[in-house]
């Protein structure tokens, strides 16, 4: 599935309705007290929590969201209704920005269901208010507060479970889309893949979001390539699988291997209490003793941590790789 990470919309609240200047009608009584009543309070726009969305797809194509504006008062004291509310619903870890000023208002999460990014007017006063020993007939009424208006920059990092590592063409796509529903795009290119893409696994009694990330290049943490926006989404992924390409022979996995490491360890994100899994791709492509040779390698250089050898194209490792990843 396709996977949208950031949007920039603008919220309004509702204005505050006004006030009303009315008065009591009464048989024999042509002008009585006054009765004006309040004006309603506006709607509030709220960005509150969805927990079963896992990007911010459905924000797509929608620029402006508004609140309702509260009505007018009336005569015999009736407050006037309150606008109804916008609630924008997104996922877990969705950072909210002023687009103005760059300051970070809140983060929705398990903790933070909902955060006001707009406040409602507060409705006007009635003449029935403005009454007073010195007064008794007053015309006088306040208008209703206005509308806030702001432009808001939504960024979504807490996307998947698992994060996939690794430099262009490191077999991402071919893995995603062989133990996932995804159709992640695979070309030719240094970056093949060009948006950040969810896939998901499961059995009858767990599924988990794997996201294929853009690849990077050496600089990323600098800015250089996709750089910050595909670091900022590998940080706060459960597990890590960093794909390495066999095919090239040991000196090239063990330089692809090192490029991304040396990247995270750069980056201002603490990587270090992530879990950390490797995946040797491409085992059709290269020779059994060669295979050995790198396998060794990195068991050696890397104890503990667990390797998985697959091939995309033959299916090899892949039901070893999606049973582990299934009980994270």
């Amino acid at each position: 599935m396709a996977f949208y990470d950031e949007a920039r919309i603008t919220v309004i609240s509702g204005k505050g309705g006004d006030g009303c200047s009315s008065f009591r009608r009464e048989k024999y009584i042509p002008r009585g007290g006054p009765d004006g009543g309040d004006g309603g309070k506006g709607g509030d726009v709220y960005i509150k929590l969805d927990k079963n969305l896992n990007s911010l797809i459905s924000l797509k194509g929608k620029r402006q969201f508004s609140a309702v504006n509260g009505k007018s008062g009336s005569g015999k004291n009736k407050k006037g209704e309150s606008g109804l509310n916008q609630n924008i619903f997104v996922p877990d870890g969705t950072l909210i920005f002023s687009s103005q000023t760059k300051e970070l208002i809140g983060e929705i999460s398990s903790e933070k269901h909902e955060i006001l990014v707009a406040k409602g007017g507060k409705g006007g006063l009635g003449n029935a208010r403005f009454k007073s020993s010195t007064n008794q007939s007053p015309k006088n009424i306040t208008k209703g507060e206005e509308s806030e208006e702001r432009e808001i920059y939504l960024e979504l990092r807490l996307i998947a479970d698992v994060g996939l590592l690794g430099l262009p063409n490191a077999g991402k796509s071919s893995l995603i889309n062989s133990i996932t529903n995804s159709k992640s795009k695979i070309g030719a290119y240094e970056f093949t893949t060009l948006d950040p893409s969810l896939g998901i696994l499961e059995n009858e009694h767990k599924k988990i979001s794997i996201a294929d990330l853009p690849g990077i290049i050496e600089g990323a943490s600098d800015g250089l390539g996709l750089g910050v926006k595909f670091l900022k989404h590998a940080f706060r992924t459960k597990l890590l699988l960093h794909l390495v390409d066999s095919s090239h022979g040991l000196e090239s996995a063990q330089r692809s291997y090192s490029i991304i490491e040396n990247e995270l360890k750069k980056f201002h994100l603490d990587f270090s209490n992530q879990s950390r899994w490797l995946v040797v791709s491409k085992i059709d492509l290269v020779k059994d003793e060669d295979l050995s040779v790198i396998l060794n390698f990195f068991q050696k250089k890397y104890p503990g941590m667990p390797i998985f050898p697959i091939s995309s194209k033959t299916k090899i490792g892949f039901d070893a790789l999606s049973e582990k990843l299934l009980k994270i």
